[in-house]
């Protein structure tokens, strides 16, 4: 399994390896360069031969090769990932498993099992007296179905309550 740590101060993966290499990246002249050395084909490719482009591609292909080659995850292994890897996963999953089994009373059992906070009531500031209150999106029959039914396994759960409060918003089904 592969991490990303969101708090890396660069935004290209691979960035210490491209710097370790003195390679430089110009996406607004869509250039690479390494060592000051255009790696992109230049216009005078153009005149040289169908050979000579073939070797300037394998050797820029050679290139990227022998930096992938020093980096800590190649290509290769994004594609096909160590049997390592794979093993890891094994055994995440099971630790996983046994940290949700040795605290199940704080994961739901199902969708409408999700316990209730026991906080204060809060209060909402509002600009206005005035009631914001949406009319209903049109459903068809069998969305008005479905909505029904779903509203009464929230009320036979305890997640909601009937209320007759001028506030309302419309019902959006996913």
């Amino acid at each position: 399994m592969y991490v990303l740590d969101h708090t890396l101060p660069y935004t290209i993966l691979g960035m210490p390896e491209l710097s370790k290499y003195d390679i430089t990246i110009d996406c607004s002249k869509q250039n690479i360069c390494q060592n000051r050395k255009n790696l992109n084909k230049s216009q005078n490719d153009k005149n040289h031969s169908n050979y000579e482009n073939k070797r300037n591609i394998s050797l820029h292909i050679s290139e990227c090769k022998q930096i992938n080659s020093h980096c800590s995850q190649t290509i290769e292994d994004q594609v096909n990932p160590p049997q390592s890897v794979t093993e890891n996963k094994c055994e995440l999953r099971k630790e996983v498993k046994d940290i949700i089994k040795n605290f199940d009373s704080v994961f739901s059992k199902d969708k409408y099992e999700v316990g209730a906070l026991r906080v204060e009531p809060q209060r909402i500031v509002l600009n206005s007296d005035l009631p914001v209150s949406l009319r209903p999106y049109r459903t068809s029959p069998v969305e008005e179905q479905e909505i029904k039914s779903q509203v009464e396994k929230l009320l036979q759960a305890g997640l909601i309550k009937e209320s007759n409060s001028p506030y309302s918003s419309p019902v959006t089904l996913a």
